[in-house]
């Protein structure tokens, strides 16, 4: 039976590195790791101290606020205890924490270093944090480039890595690996050099600019990249990187969880190929997307989330939350969207006509396509019989 990265943590946990190199399973671990709140208990980059031992944090009298943020507490609580209380992890140290949230300027960041015996240093960038803010962020880089987070990304490399000794390897899940790929493109020629491997998990991709920038395409050899069979996160916008797939016990967008991902000795286990209703779904979203021009983007983006704003009325922190209070929403994002401009009005109807537009070819392109694959195989399933 497949393991998680919480089974495999206990599973190692009188494993040093000596004996099972760090790996891909190891960088999933401490890219989750960043969703947790190290405020008051890790300092940030202005300190130059050695940073706190894992179980030095979970014997912290402030140990349960790490856990504040809604997403996966149970699994976080058992992923950390695991952690710092094992022979593996147990002299793996955690500095350098630097959180920003402004709403003002739409940024939602986070990165931490964890330091490993042998000096090997593991910077790690958080994903989407689930608040409305997070994910206004999220939907910025599909008109805007660079995104605030991504310009930090690359100042808190580049402050960081002159102050560690060793290799440093970058990662991160969803947003975070966005980051960890963008921040390890951009940041100093110096500084790159100490970079030996990127790993990115189901991280949204970037603009054509980004992926035909030369910068970009002499860092790809250094980038992993990791996706479950149901990806909807990672497939969006373009990525040259090579994609790994990986199996998922989730369903739906529930594979984008780390918890739910198969875990085989020290490997995933492999997937075979992203199944045909995220194809669908993917396919739906990019053609939906770029439809628009930059401008239109925003444009509407804006609209939706002033929206959104507007129909809290509960003040919600999370999109689960507004969620929640969808029926009740409903009525007041209608007015909300009578009180818009007739212009923004106008682009409300184009982008949800072009939206059922676009799924309708999508799902037709991709069953053409998943048809000609099966022709293709028919010689093949003939002469085998």
């Amino acid at each position: 039976m497949p393991n998680s990265i919480i089974d495999y943590a206990i599973l190692n946990a009188n494993t040093d590195f000596n004996e099972i190199p760090f790996n891909k399973i190891d960088a999933l671990i401490f890219a989750q790791l960043s969703y947790l709140n190290y405020s008051g208990i890790v300092e940030d980059t202005r300190s130059q101290s050695k940073g706190v031992y894992l179980r030095e944090i979970a014997e912290h009298k402030n140990f349960r606020g790490i856990f504040q943020l809604p997403r996966n507490t149970l699994n976080n609580n058992k992923l950390f205890n695991a952690v710092a209380y094992s022979r593996r992890y147990g002299k793996v140290r955690a500095k350098f924490y630097e959180e920003i949230s402004e709403k003002d300027s739409d940024t939602q960041f986070c990165g931490i270093v964890f330091v490993f015996p042998g000096n090997l240093n593991v910077i790690s960038f958080r994903g989407t944090d689930s608040t409305i803010l997070g994910w206004k962020e999220n939907c910025d880089m599909l008109y805007k480039y660079p995104v605030s987070s991504q310009e930090i990304s690359v100042a808190y490399v580049d402050k960081v890595i002159p102050m560690l000794r060793g290799k440093v390897i970058v990662t991160g899940h969803s947003k975070g690996g966005n980051l960890a790929i963008y921040s390890s493109v951009y940041c100093k020629d110096e500084n790159k050099k100490k970079i030996k491997q990127v790993i990115a998990f189901d991280n949204p991709g970037f603009t054509e600019e980004f992926v035909n920038d030369e910068t970009y395409l002499s860092t790809l050899p250094k980038i992993s990249k990791y996706v479950p069979e149901e990806s909807m996160i990672g497939m969006i916008l373009t990525d040259k990187s090579t994609v790994q797939i990986v199996k998922s016990d989730g369903i739906g967008f529930y594979q984008h969880d780390p918890f739910m991902w198969q875990v085989d000795g020290t490997n995933f286990v492999a997937g075979t190929k992203i199944i045909m209703r995220a194809k669908i779904i993917d396919r739906t979203f990019n053609e939906w997307v770029f439809g628009f021009s930059p401008e239109q983007r925003e444009q509407f983006l804006e609209g939706l989330f002033l929206i959104i704003e507007k129909t809290n009325e509960a003040n919600s922190p999370t999109f689960r939350k507004w969620m929640e209070n969808l029926l009740s929403n409903i009525p007041l994002a209608l007015d909300a969207v009578k009180g818009l401009s007739q212009q923004d009005r106008a682009l409300f109807s184009k982008v949800i006509r072009q939206l059922f537009s676009s799924m309708g070819s999508s799902v037709v392109a991709t069953q053409k396509s998943y048809f000609n694959e099966r022709i293709k195989k028919l010689p093949k399933i003939i002469s085998s019989n």
